[in-house]
């Protein structure tokens, strides 16, 4: 997905990470980040996926697996699932009433699928596939963990690299299961051609008729037994969903398992839950939005907003030292800025190269929405600002807008990411700014007069019809004026709160920079519609889907505790939500070298004042990469003004520099080594500055360390000793 009319790069439509270490800091979303996988990985593993599922009889000697238990009755580990984990060597299984198929051996999973009916309120329905993924646990399993992606249209078995380390130690007894909601993975994936090739353009009235011919396919493609289409446009509703994910689990014979949903995931999950809770141990809603009382506007995306940039600003201490007053006014000044003029220039792409791209108040609308989920934008962006405000100076405007529209608002193709189903889902289950029954013309109509009547300042400093004119994957406003009318009411809940009864304990994580289901009222309010079960926890400084930030220490503990000892929740030890780190922004971004601030000398140092700049310049090179790295779609990079950078991965990802430039009049090179486990980074560096001599240093910090953290620095500048201690980047 692209931002609309403001991006002009090419953008190929793949997967964007690459296979190697986990995420950093970047989580997947209601429909981008996801596992750092090729295109061609993530292609042969769900082709595997779609063949282990598929209807070919069973090859092999089939191991019975027994689970005599009701799913709807008391939760107990003998009647959960097998007592072991499942031989590695046994090709086949079957668990319950449904055969797998093992599908991968490292780490052991079976595959397998279930026929559901396509229209649940019709006898005479087609049947559609529900494929799924089963991870026995490694020793003797207690439970199962039941994971949901977002999107919606994202595949669930393609986030397992995701979801098996965020449950990590609970995997030695409890199994993990991976269910493809109808519509997208191995689930019957909706495939609308002219979707999934629209490249950036995706939002306006050509953009409108592409989501309205997709309806109208979903329309055309199913009969009933008797001949007539199925409406099927209706039928890919989270209801349905629930339903179909109901039938796995008692097939399965799973007993009561433990729901864990990020994103829309987790607006299925209360779906499931109010509907289903006799099938649950726990749930757990990372980064929710309220199912009940949705605002069509979504109006506290922009308050929370202006918090949340405010809030980093004044917690960084790089921001606080280079500039004064909240961060708001700055993106205010530069949204009547671009309004004037827009910006254009050649940048860095999100593949590494060169490309030309301009940047206008419509990118800056999409540039702030992507913050609520990629901190990578609230690290650049403001120091951005002040470097086009105060010295005109387009480059890192241009680079971190490159990076996220590439990024962040570019769509995964099928099977992994379905664009017909985001809106098959949302053109159906969440409230529209006009009615569903109504004509298109009246829906034009309705939409328009809606507008006037909102108050001209709800987003500012934008205007109502920029903001609304922005990415359709973020907020459809206008993305579902021509799908098709539904012929039934699909309400996905239908009680009022409590949703769940009280004996369900419900775990709400939300973070305060998440701005794209914000905590205020979103997950406040959700935690009180579900229940007096439910407890919200509200994680400082944390972006969208808190287990899959690479900052996620805390609320992973939180919620591997919750799924150990779930009735434990109302008396669970959560302070370390308070103490999550924030983000280390960039302080400003210098033309030359003497522009930047100098490291702080320690004691035995020799060297002046250059070479602490130089520690300056180094240390902001590094720091850059290692943002970059998991929203680059390959391994390679270019810095702010100029040079190359390789990076490999491995337990600890190098990172090699060869004359990048973060100033105009000097040039970094050298390696450093990122051991993510260890959260520790090893540079060895040299910069060179003009006709001086080159300033030599080895660098020791934390990314993730505090904010008072300081970094250490050896080294020469020549026959000069250079000793320092600046703030870790």
């Amino acid at each position: 997905m692209a931002a609309g009319g403001a991006w002009l790069l090419a953008v190929a439509r793949v997967p964007l990470y690459a296979l190697g270490v986990p995420d950093l800091r970047i989580r997947r979303t209601v429909r981008r980040a996801a596992p750092r996988w090729t295109s061609a990985a993530l292609a042969a593993g769900l082709a595997a996926a779609l063949t282990a599922s598929g209807a070919a009889p069973v090859q092999a000697a089939v191991t019975s697996w027994s689970a005599a238990a009701s799913p709807a009755g008391p939760w107990s580990p003998a009647a959960q699932e097998p007592a072991a984990s499942a031989p590695a060597a046994a090709r086949s299984i079957r668990l319950g009433g449904i055969a797998l198929r093992r599908c991968a051996t490292t780490p052991v999973t079976f595959c397998g699928h279930l026929a559901v009916p396509l229209d649940y309120a019709s006898a005479a329905s087609p049947q559609i596939r529900i494929g799924f993924r089963w991870l026995p646990a490694t020793r003797r399993a207690e439970g199962t963990v039941l994971a949901v992606e977002g999107g919606p249209g994202f595949a669930t078995t393609g986030s397992q690299d995701d979801y098996l380390p965020d449950i990590g130690p609970l995997h030695r007894t409890r199994s993990l299961l991976l269910v493809d909601l109808r519509g997208t993975g191995t689930s019957t994936p909706i495939d609308c051609p002219g979707l999934e090739r629209a490249g950036s353009h995706q939002s306006g009235p050509q953009f409108n008729r592409l989501v309205g011919a997709c309806g109208a396919q979903l329309n055309h493609e199913w009969r009933y037994r008797g001949g007539g289409w199925v409406h099927a446009s209706e039928d890919f509703n989270t209801a349905y969903c629930a339903r179909d994910v109901e039938r796995v689990l008692r097939a399965l014979r799973m007993g009561r398992v433990d729901l864990y949903g990020d994103s829309y995931g987790s607006w299925f999950a209360q779906v499931f839950a109010s509907r289903y809770p006799g099938q649950l141990r726990s749930v757990t809603l990372d980064s929710t939005y309220q199912v009940l009382g949705l605002d069509p506007w979504y109006s506290t995306t922009v308050i929370t907003a202006r918090r949340a940039f405010d809030a980093v600003c004044r917690r960084s201490v790089a921001c606080a030292a280079a500039t004064r007053g909240p961060a708001w006014v700055r993106i205010a000044e530069l949204a009547r800025r671009l309004a004037r003029a827009p910006v254009s220039g050649e940048t860095t792409t999100a593949d590494g190269s060169r490309g030309r791209l301009t940047v206008t108040v419509e990118t800056l609308v999409n540039l702030v929405n992507n913050a609520g989920f990629d901190p990578v934008v609230y690290r650049d962006l403001d120091a951005a600002a002040r470097a086009l405000l105060h010295h005109h100076d387009a480059a890192p405007l241009l680079r971190i807008s490159a990076l996220s529209l590439g990024f962040d608002d570019t769509n995964y193709p099928l099977p992994e990411f379905s664009d017909g189903l985001y809106f098959a889902v949302g053109c159906t289950d969440y409230v529209q700014l006009f009615s569903r029954s109504a004509p298109f013309a009246v829906r034009r109509a309705q939409y328009r007069a809606a507008l006037r009547r909102e108050p001209k300042r709800t987003f500012a400093p934008f205007s109502l019809a920029r903001w609304t004119s922005l990415d359709q994957y973020t907020e459809a406003y206008s993305g579902c004026l021509r799908w098709p009318s539904p012929r039934r009411r699909h309400r996905p809940i239908t009680r009022r709160p409590p949703l769940v009864p009280a004996r369900l304990p419900v775990l709400v994580l939300s973070g305060t920079l998440d701005s794209l289901t914000p905590r205020l009222g979103g997950a406040t309010l959700v935690a009180r519609q579900m229940g007096r079960s439910a407890r919200l926890v509200t994680l400082a400084n944390m972006t969208h889907v808190a287990g899959q930030d690479a900052n996620n220490g805390c609320a992973l503990s939180i919620y591997r505790r919750f799924v150990s000892r779930p009735r434990d929740l109302a008396t669970e030890n959560t302070s370390c939500a308070r103490r999550v780190t924030p983000v280390h922004t960039v302080g400003s971004y210098p033309l030359h070298l003497a522009d930047a601030v100098p490291a702080t000398a320690a004691p035995g140092d020799a060297a002046g004042r250059r070479a602490l700049q130089a520690v300056t310049v180094a240390l902001a090179s590094v720091a850059d990469e290692i943002s970059r790295w998991p929203l680059l779609s390959g391994d390679h990079d270019r810095g702010l003004r100029g040079g190359a950078v390789t990076f490999r991965p491995g337990r600890r990802l190098r990172i090699r520099l060869s004359g990048v430039r973060w100033v105009t009049n000097a040039t970094v090179d050298g390696t450093a080594w990122w051991s993510q486990r260890a959260d520790r980074v090893i540079a060895r560096l040299v910069v060179h500055a003009g006709g001086g001599r080159a300033i030599r240093m080895t660098a020791h910090w934390r990314p993730f360390g505090t904010q008072a953290q300081l970094a250490a620095i050896t080294g020469w500048q020549g026959r000069r000793r250079l000793v320092a201690v600046p703030l870790a980047p």
